[in-house]
């Protein structure tokens, strides 16, 4: 799959993510725009030493998440109609919210860049449909798929609750879950670490 989008700087990046997010006709959009651009969203890495960790890798990471789960989506005629525009970018862009405000600069004697500088510890997922949440109201199927988007990394599924495990549930009855797993994943391991 190309889509052109392999060459873009951060800058041209954040325009995209910015346009994307702004065709959300959602009360509070706004609102995480701003958020968003007032905070490290645009500048801070998508991990300290796995993938995208450098200056604009949160929001370069994001971009080929939803690039690729808009292509997967698509992928299935099965799908067709199930999800709208919103609930692929509101899962692709916005499912690592969680990482806002999250690393802190450093160099230290490793070579280390970064450090994790976590104020709110709520858990990945959990935290990012918090986050999305204080500004926009979230559809169920973008809530479960931004929650259960590292699926079998989380270390939270494998407690069994009283209820069973949870993600299972998800994952079984709602498709976006298994998508947005699979686009970030892929992303991840193939488009950001081999391109």
């Amino acid at each position: 799959m190309s889509n052109g989008n392999e060459n873009l700087t951060v800058s041209e990046i954040r325009e995209l993510i910015i346009t994307a997010l702004r065709s959300i006709k959602r009360n509070g959009i706004e609102d995480l725009i701003k958020f968003l651009e007032d905070s490290d969203f645009f500048d801070a890495p998508s991990s300290i030493k796995y993938h995208s960790n450098f200056k604009g890798g949160l929001a370069v990471h994001s971009w080929k998440v939803f690039t690729l789960l808009k292509y997967k989506v698509g992928m299935y005629q099965k799908l067709k109609g199930k999800y709208t525009e919103d609930n692929i970018i509101i899962c692709g862009l916005l499912h690592d919210i969680c990482k806002v405000n999250y690393y802190k600069r450093i160099t230290d004697n490793e070579g280390k860049q970064w450090k994790i500088d976590d104020k709110l510890p709520l858990g990945h997922g959990e935290k990012s449909v918090i986050v999305i949440s204080q500004f926009i109201k979230l559809e169920p199927c973008e809530m479960l798929a931004i929650r259960w988007h590292m699926l079998g990394l989380d270390p939270g599924i494998h407690f069994n609750y009283p209820s069973g495990y949870p993600y299972k549930t998800a994952v079984n009855t709602e498709p976006l879950v298994c998508l947005l797993y699979t686009a970030d994943f892929e992303s991840t391991i193939i488009l950001e670490t081999f391109s």
